[in-house]
């Protein structure tokens, strides 16, 4: 197409230090500290690629220019015990830069994949698991996890009149991170006879950059029960199992799809920065699945 960028490209290099320690108290507890560094490039193909209306043909969207990996630097400091309990304790510290974040948006009906560079961001939060090995046959299962995540640096925004603007994000909430998430789970086993249960929570979520608009909290619950059967002739330990899939049929939002600067229009600076409506991923229904499995 006339005036098409022919080609893009960018190669990055980067140091990635690691740092890892740990001390045996007794045999069966033990504490560490890990520090790590990590950093990717956006992930979706088309921040590189201009694009054109599908309507009249014309270029609606010019590709990315000066793109910054993102960069993470995180310390984690932990405590585990292994035997009949097992347990795990950690603090955790994490820093970014140029926060890459993966979004919807769309060309008329076109949905397309791209990347957000979202600015510094800090998450800090401290997690636990428990867990109790096979007990007459049950096992139980209990973690949780608090992270609170802000954003760092004001993010840049188009005013209705074309100027650029900075939004007040500093120190607003991270987009699609709940603070709170928890997981139990009970387990049993015999063997021959299987079965288990399963609750996730998941707090709430923020959908836009500025906190006007989110996703409520949300569980589900799940379970399982099967039968392993003896092996005969050519079949090896066939199995049969009942999957329940978000028993009650819960109704929820899981996650945002297309990520907003604001869902509610405001004024920054004098200049007007229209509302922009974030769309969202619904959560499956409710769902049996039964399977027969076995080996040859």
């Amino acid at each position: 197409m006339p005036g098409v960028t022919y080609a893009t490209g960018q190669s990055v290099a980067e140091p990635l230090p690691q740092f890892m320690a740990s001390f045996k108290i007794t045999p069966h507890d033990q504490i560490y500290i890990n520090g790590t560094s990590s950093f990717r490039m956006p992930a979706s193909i088309m921040t590189y690629a201009d694009r054109y209306s599908i309507s009249n043909g014309q270029l609606s969207t010019r590709h990315a220019r000066g793109l910054q990996p993102e960069f993470a630097i995180g310390e984690e400091i932990g405590y585990r015990h292994t035997g009949f309990v097992n347990l795990s304790l950690a603090l955790f510290n994490y820093n970014f830069t140029h926060r890459q974040l993966s979004t919807t948006t769309y060309s008329g009906t076109q949905a397309i994949s791209e990347s957000i560079d979202a600015g510094g961001q800090t998450a800090r939060g401290a997690q636990i698991e428990i867990g109790l090995r096979p007990w007459h046959h049950f096992s139980p299962y209990v973690s949780a996890q608090y992270e609170h995540a802000t954003i760092d640096n004001n993010l840049k925004a188009a005013a209705t009149d074309g100027t650029t603007v900075y939004m007040p994000t500093a120190g607003k909430n991270a987009v699609n991170t709940p603070e709170v998430t928890v997981a139990v789970g009970l387990n049993y086993d015999n063997g021959s006879v299987f079965a288990g249960f399963n609750m996730n929570y998941i707090g709430k979520q923020y959908s836009t950059f500025m906190n006007d608009e989110s996703i409520p909290s949300y569980e589900t619950f799940n379970m399982n029960m099967g039968y392993r059967f003896k092996s005969f002739w050519y079949a090896k330990h066939p199995q049969i199992q009942l999957n329940l899939i978000n028993i009650g049929n819960n109704g929820y939002l899981s996650g945002t799809s297309s990520i907003k600067t604001n869902g509610q229009a405001m004024m920054v600076n004098g200049h007007q920065v229209a509302a922009s409506a974030p769309q969202y991923y619904v959560g499956g229904g409710f769902a049996g699945v039964l399977s027969f499995t076995t080996g040859f």
